[in-house]
């Protein structure tokens, strides 16, 4: 894992940040940070999940939710963070974006201001972060995954998303703020073929971009994921025996242990960061 420059401010005041991202829409990204923030919880952490897909938010529909205030609106200054903070399952905090309101999701110099006001002190009562990122490679998803401590690329063995995600790594490496940077494949069929994609994907950004990537894991494919989005309900508490659940599950326990998942060296609060982007 590459670590950035800063100097390194005690643990015990920072939540670690992990921005969940993807180079393409479609590969469960949303899907997954949602139920990872329920593990995350039911393993004893006070987690804060941020829909920051600015315009295009998923989060609220995945949990048939219809905020009364959005992330937008702490950024507009309409509302407070508490205002727009919504408690999900297992007492997950959930900070919803708006979906179809518009909004480019860039932000101007006077926005960002505000929200860092807002939020700072805040973020400071959680002990982690996970950022929901929107997909693709503009500078709204690359400004929220480079100011993460860490950021974990979902992709799915299909050609087109392994080339979208190669495409966001590469980005995200020429960066000057280097984060570290893993990868999780979704939707695969057992657990050697996710192994035999990630190897290969290492390889190509070891060799072509100078790093090695975290190996995340994978979820399985299960069709019992699909039809918890249709019902609009986390498979982790409507499916809590499927497959794919018992590999989020897996990967929460991984992330809490600090030799299988190393926690990245943190700096300043996570929007200080991303304020500065």
């Amino acid at each position: 894992m590459i670590a950035g420059p800063e100097k390194p401010t005690p643990p015990s005041s920072l939540a670690p940040v992990l921005a969940i991202t993807s180079g393409k829409g479609g590969v469960g990204k949303s899907c997954i940070a949602l139920n990872l923030a329920i593990q995350l919880a039911r393993l004893g952490e006070r987690v804060l999940l941020v829909d920051a897909d600015l315009g295009l938010a998923n989060l609220s529909i995945l949990l048939n939710i219809a905020p009364k205030h959005t992330l937008e609106d702490v950024i507009g200054g309409t509302c407070s963070v508490s205002e727009a903070e919504v408690q999900g399952p297992e007492g997950v905090s959930i900070l919803p974006a708006g979906s179809g309101t518009g909004r480019s999701g860039e932000l101007t110099a006077e926005e960002k201001d505000r929200l860092r006001e807002r939020l700072v002190a805040w973020e400071r009562s959680f002990d982690r972060v996970l950022l929901d990122t929107g997909a693709g490679l503009s500078s709204k998803v690359t400004d929220f995954a480079g100011s993460a401590d860490e950021a974990m690329m979902v992709t799915t063995p299909e050609p087109t998303a392994i080339a979208d995600a190669y495409a966001m790594t590469k980005i995200m490496s020429g960066q000057t703020r280097r984060v570290g940077l893993g990868l999780l494949i979704n939707r695969v069929q057992s657990a050697s073929q996710a192994q035999e994609l990630y190897e290969k994907f290492a390889g190509i950004t070891e060799r072509f971009l100078g790093f090695r990537l975290r190996y995340a894991g994978w979820i399985s494919e299960d069709a019992r994921v699909a039809q918890a989005v249709h019902a609009q309900l986390p498979f982790v508490v409507g499916s809590p025996d499927a497959q794919a659940a018992k590999d989020v599950t897996r990967l929460a326990q991984r992330m809490k242990d600090p030799e299988e998942w190393p926690h990245p060296g943190l700096h300043l609060p996570f929007f200080e960061r991303w304020m500065a982007a």
